[in-house]
């Protein structure tokens, strides 16, 4: 990143292939704008500042729908560090506001050309919900700008005139509502797991957990302290609003998980190289040719390949490993995420909605800290009536 500088001359400069851009006032929000969106055209040419830019007075430009996103994508980098799936959506966001109208005053930005890219989105196929949620994303961008006076309020008060879709009202289709999944469904699919995706569908199961969170566990972060074990996760959900989660390990997540202590502290639990190993093992076990005979085994492995197992699993990555493996067992197609929804079902019908709510960590983030203590034992009462798959199911 070439440096922004202060100029004699009371601006901020920046100098790109050889030439020096003068930004306006040094370090007025403005300028930090435009040395943003300076850099990622220079990053994004290859290094070197397009023949087309020539306007080396940048402080006589007005500030442009880029400067707003450059802004925003060094906000997101920081604020979404540790969530790579919402700094992606943000950032691809960006990217196509820079793409569309980038090179356009933020101030002229309003409802029409707003309603245009929410129609781009509809036309892609997308649902009515995401298509909603993709514009109010927009408006976050703006608000941002909004925020470090790169644009005048009425920009946004104007893109917020913009109604939502709304259902019947629309071309765009709607979602259909995830369902719970049957254990029968589960067991079947489960032929085609390896030994740690069934670990982590059987513990989803039996706590409800979303899929970030039963990817994101380490031995650190369970409690093994008192009678149950409690899984308390560093990052979760609603952790902005001060919510600290406590997920009770009984039963048939306790017994999984006790297999998979035998790591170090800050190690995550589910391993996708285990994983991708265990699959090779079958795939070299269901050979047909002898060994004496054709490549030996591991011999066509890349040794540098492009793609390669991580240190953990993302949602992605969990969510395809279940859906291919249903396939192969031709049965419904179903996700990860519908594992919490069977877990609910089963726990609301035992004990009531509040103790489904305990588990699944729908709580407030002003409650007291006597509401907290009641709510994880609440949360244990509930998990210790979770559906469950039985002892051998890991080992099927």
């Amino acid at each position: 990143m070439p440096d922004y500088r202060y100029h004699v001359s009371g601006q901020g400069v920046v100098e790109l292939s050889g030439k020096t851009f003068y930004l306006g006032t040094y370090d007025s929000p403005e300028s930090r704008a435009k040395y943003f969106a300076l850099l990622q055209i220079y990053n994004g040419n290859g290094l070197s500042i397009p023949d087309d830019l020539s306007i080396v007075h940048q402080q006589d430009v007005p500030v442009s729908v880029r400067c707003v996103t450059a802004e925003f994508r060094e906000h997101v980098k920081i604020k979404y560090a540790r969530s790579p799936s919402h700094n992606g959506r943000l950032t691809n966001l960006c990217k196509l506001l820079e793409d569309e109208y980038g090179d356009e005053p933020a101030a002229e930005f309003g409802p029409r050309k707003l309603a245009a890219l929410r129609d781009t989105f509809v036309a892609s196929g997308n649902n009515r919900n995401y298509a909603n949620s993709q514009t109010r994303s927009i408006c976050q961008i703006f608000k941002y700008g909004v925020a470090r006076e790169l644009i005048e309020v009425s920009v946004l008060q104007r893109l917020e005139t913009l109604e939502p879709l709304r259902q019947g009202q629309t071309t765009a289709k709607e979602t259909k509502p995830r369902q719970p999944i049957s254990l029968e469904v589960v067991r079947a699919t489960a032929r085609y797991l390896s030994p740690t995706i069934k670990a982590m569908v059987m513990v989803q199961l039996a706590t409800g957990m979303r899929p970030s969170e039963v990817f994101a566990m380490r031995p650190r972060d369970i409690d093994q302290r008192g009678d149950e074990w409690i899984y308390r996760p560093d990052s979760h959900k609603t952790a902005h609003h001060g919510v600290t989660k406590a997920v009770p390990i009984v039963g048939d997540a306790r017994l999984v998980v006790a297999r998979f202590l035998d790591r170090p502290s800050d190690q995550y639990l589910f391993s996708p190289i285990e994983s991708a190993a265990w699959h090779r093992e079958q795939r070299s076990l269901a050979r047909k040719t002898h060994k004496s005979c054709g490549n030996r085994v591991g011999s066509n492995l890349k040794k540098d390949p492009k793609r390669k197992p991580g240190e953990m699993f993302t949602k992605d990555s969990y969510r395809r490993a279940v859906v291919n493996a249903a396939k192969k067992a031709e049965v419904e197609h179903w996700t990860p995420y519908q594992l919490r929804y069977t877990a609910a079902a089963a726990i609301r019908e035992a004990l009531g909605i509040e103790a489904a709510q305990a588990i699944l960590g729908h709580t407030k983030a002003a409650m007291t800290e006597h509401y907290a203590k009641s709510t994880e034992a609440k949360a244990i009462e509930a998990a210790k009536v979770g559906p469950t798959l039985g002892a051998g199911f890991l080992d099927g």
